[in-house]
């Protein structure tokens, strides 16, 4: 747990929140105002507005994103632990986040063992819906990709329905199919970091598999761009072949 920030501090003096200044005054309340529900949702109306299907994967912003949670169904009750992202240009980190997530119930012990979560490590740690506060703006500004991505996305617009009423509805790009689009068969992002001999020494932390998605990320895009696949529209149109 003690290295857990090594490498945001790497990668710019990189903030654990994320809250645009501008936007700070609606965020640190703890209610939940008409202004915090209709400021989230003009957050995913300009992120759609923003990127366009025939930009260069190489400018356009995509947000590395993963959770930690305690199971693989939050209509089930399983709950966020922790929320990690980064954000990329040209497979460059340029800025991250990292959160862990106060759960309303006790951290079970096998999750604790996979993950290194404990009780003591979420003490202080913000609920959820305050956790979303910062989240949200921070992923809003680009297309979304993770290994497995449905995991994540489930849970963020089960979280966002719940706590604002508010749907998630941004573009997103799952990173597993990739692997497939470019000759290789990785069900696991265990065997995608193992093609690439990429080393994720804090396996199942939220920030140790950004960390590792973001490297695989840097080379899936010199994959594409060997392979012609140059703009956002190219890659969705040869994914949807595979």
């Amino acid at each position: 747990m003690h290295e857990r920030h090594r490498f945001w501090q790497r990668a710019l003096r990189l903030l654990s929140l994320g809250v645009p200044r501008e936007a700070s005054s609606a965020l640190f309340g703890h209610d939940h105002s008409l202004q915090q529900e209709t400021w989230l949702r003009s957050l995913q109306k300009e992120k759609q507005h923003i990127i366009d299907w025939h930009d260069r994967l190489t400018d356009i912003p995509f947000v590395i994103i993963d959770m930690e949670t305690t199971g693989f169904s939050p209509e089930q009750g399983d709950e966020i632990l922790a929320m990690a992202a980064a954000k990329t240009v040209g497979g460059v980190v340029t800025d991250a986040y990292m959160t862990l997530v106060k759960p309303e119930k006790p951290i079970p012990e096998h999750i604790s063992a996979l993950t290194g979560i404990e009780a003591k490590d979420v003490v202080f740690a913000p609920p959820l819906a305050e956790a979303l506060r910062t989240f949200v703006p921070f992923i809003a500004a680009g297309v979304l990709i993770g290994y497995h991505i449905g995991h994540d996305l489930a849970f963020l617009r089960h979280a966002l329905w719940r706590h604002y009423r508010q749907k998630w509805s941004g573009r997103f790009v799952d990173l597993q199919p990739m692997m497939t689009l470019i000759g290789h068969s990785c069900p696991t992002f265990d065997d995608a970091l193992a093609c690439y001999g990429i080393c994720c020494p804090r396996r199942h932390t939220a920030d140790g598999d950004v960390e590792a998605m973001a490297k695989l990320w840097a080379i899936l895009l010199d994959e594409f761009r060997q392979r012609g696949i140059d703009t956002l529209h190219d890659l969705y149109a040869a994914l949807s072949r595979c």
